[in-house]
């Protein structure tokens, strides 16, 4: 087990508002877990909690457990001990991976800083590290790619920049958020093959989506949120072969529709 959410609610502590109630799910190494919903499911909401990125005016309680050299409730660590587990042991990967890059410096600068901060290794090991980890995660020259800067690279190259840092930083557990969304077909089947292979390395994979394609092509398995709460979980397969809530239903008549309408 890396990672075990138990009985996670988030609110905010102003206006007495629960976004998140009672979220209990656990994940395996190698394993993934997709949360999908309509906006203002919860779902972003759980990520971020995870992450830490939730400022003072919310309100969690639960805990969140994660399994690195021990056991740790994330929601209990004081910032430095956080910090020392994002970026290396946790990684994640936003919906426009420009907010995770700084656009002002080439791609393999910030990707050997990254492995001065965790892995304090020499130059010369960590380009070597990059350019294999570039090359793995489906990137063609890593020389170039290292040398550009983040805003003349496409979406989907961007998306698996990002996915390489998890190989070279060998993370336990990625957590993305809506990772196909800006995508076109030919890129977003790459980077959902990307995460497959991360899958068969052992990493664990917390996505959350509105796709129900991505949710298909990566597997595993599956909360359905609407308004904060759980409505239906099962694998995968289980619940687009046979839903039983409505709400599930209606959600993959609607995605049904509008793959039709793009192919009409």
């Amino acid at each position: 087990m890396v990672l075990k959410v138990s009985d996670l609610s988030v609110g905010l502590k102003e206006k007495n508002t629960v976004l998140l109630k009672s979220l209990s799910f656990e994940l395996d190494f190698g394993k993934s877990m997709i949360l999908l919903g309509e906006s203002g499911s919860g779902k972003t909401i759980t990520c971020h909690a995870i992450l830490g990125l939730l400022s003072s005016a919310f309100c969690l309680k639960g805990s969140i457990i994660f399994e690195n050299s021990g056991q740790y409730d994330l929601l209990k660590l004081e910032k430095r001990q956080l910090q020392s587990i994002y970026g290396s042991s946790i990684a994640f990967i936003p919906q426009n991976p420009m907010t995770a890059l700084n656009p002002s410096l080439r791609v393999g600068i910030q990707m050997l800083e990254t492995l001065r901060i965790h892995r304090r290794m020499k130059k010369q090991q960590a380009s070597f590290i990059c350019r294999k980890a570039l090359s793995e995660a489906g990137l063609d020259n890593p020389e170039h790619i290292m040398k550009s800067y983040p805003h003349t690279l496409s979406g989907g190259m961007l998306q698996r920049v990002l996915i390489a840092m998890v190989l070279m930083m060998k993370a336990k557990l990625v957590i993305t958020d809506e990772p196909t969304s800006a995508l076109d077909v030919i890129h977003r089947n790459a980077v959902l093959d990307e995460f497959s292979k991360l899958k068969k390395g052992g990493t664990a994979i917390l996505m959350v989506t509105h796709d129900f394609y991505a949710a298909r092509s990566l597997g595993g398995d599956l909360i359905i949120l609407k308004e904060g709460e759980v409505v239906e979980r099962g694998s995968v397969k289980e619940i687009l072969e046979a839903p039983k809530h409505n709400y599930t239903k209606e959600l993959i008549w609607a995605a049904s529709y509008d793959r039709k309408k793009k192919d009409a």
